[in-house]
């Protein structure tokens, strides 16, 4: 049994008329005549009553003119699905993203308004995890710290933060709203992400404090950046973190600029060149017209 015969089939079901059905068809009517025959003697049973007045449906016809209706609208579902998939607008799109929140929720707002019915998997995962899972195309996108510099790994930046101070609200400087002279800070116990977890933001601090004429002393370690917030409201030290962790502020920290300190922590979306699907192409076109 061939697709085509059950097109055949259902204008003759619908045309009630081989004559008629042919024309709609666009063929001749022996021929079509034919297919239908062919249809039967695969099916073993006649799914029409033929006379030379009249064409009808036997009731075996009509249970299966009911079943090709549903086999046609799940093959033209089937048949704009892949269309949309080949296209990138429909399918599954996975991303691993860090805690810059407020890019990420940029841009899954405007995602979602262009390409609703693409399915978003979000994890969350420290920038090591992200590297490692573009690597085994585990994940599509990765919203990290960057630029990347990898073979197989493309970057764009898509944000940009200042280095600010985070003091327990407690703290003599923490009403500094103009600025800290990182120098007054040198004696200072730091809390930080291991390097291994985030290289990018490891190596700017330990600069950022170079620059200011001193290594900071590192009491505490933390493998997530927002999680550095909390034990610095516990007074166990203090940390220079992007402005985007500023989103996670619950009130028992402040957030200080720095003085002459024009470094900034550059956020990118990274993909795996060898791993590029439409969906993916549409994703990095559309993020780059934010």
């Amino acid at each position: 049994m061939e697709i085509r015969q059950l097109m055949y089939f259902v204008a003759v079901a619908e045309e009630l008329h081989f004559g008629k059905a042919a024309k709609r068809l666009g063929m001749t009517q022996p021929p079509l005549s034919q297919q239908i025959k062919k249809l039967e003697e695969y099916l073993e049973v006649e799914l029409f009553y033929r006379t030379k007045r009249k064409v009808a449906l036997t009731e075996a016809g009509r249970y299966f003119y009911r079943e090709t209706m549903k086999i046609n609208t799940d093959l033209n579902a089937a048949i704009q699905n892949t269309k949309l998939i080949n296209s990138g607008m429909l399918g599954s799109l996975k991303i691993g993203f860090g805690p810059d929140y407020g890019t990420l929720t940029k841009i899954l707002k405007m995602y979602e308004q262009k390409y609703p019915d693409v399915q978003i998997q979000l994890e969350q995962m420290p920038t090591s995890e992200q590297l490692i899972a573009l690597d085994k195309k585990e994940i599509h996108i990765g919203l990290l710290p960057g630029p990347i510099e990898r073979k197989n790994i493309q970057s764009n930046v898509v944000a940009e933060y200042p280095y600010q101070v985070v003091l327990p609200i407690n703290h003599p400087l923490a009403k500094e709203i103009e600025g800290i002279d990182l120098l007054q800070l040198k004696d200072e116990n730091f809390i930080m992400t291991p390097r291994e977890i985030g290289p990018a933001y490891y190596d700017a601090i330990i600069n950022i404090c170079n620059t200011a004429g001193f290594n900071p002393h590192i009491r505490k370690k933390t493998h997530e950046l927002q999680t550095i917030l909390p034990l610095v409201a516990a007074n166990m030290g203090i940390a220079i973190v992007p402005a985007l962790i500023s989103y996670f502020n619950r009130g028992e920290v402040v957030f200080l600029p720095i003085r002459n300190c024009d470094v900034t922590m550059k956020n990118c979306i990274a993909w795996n060149t060898e791993a590029r699907l439409p969906i993916v192409d549409l994703f990095i076109e559309m993020v780059g017209e934010i």
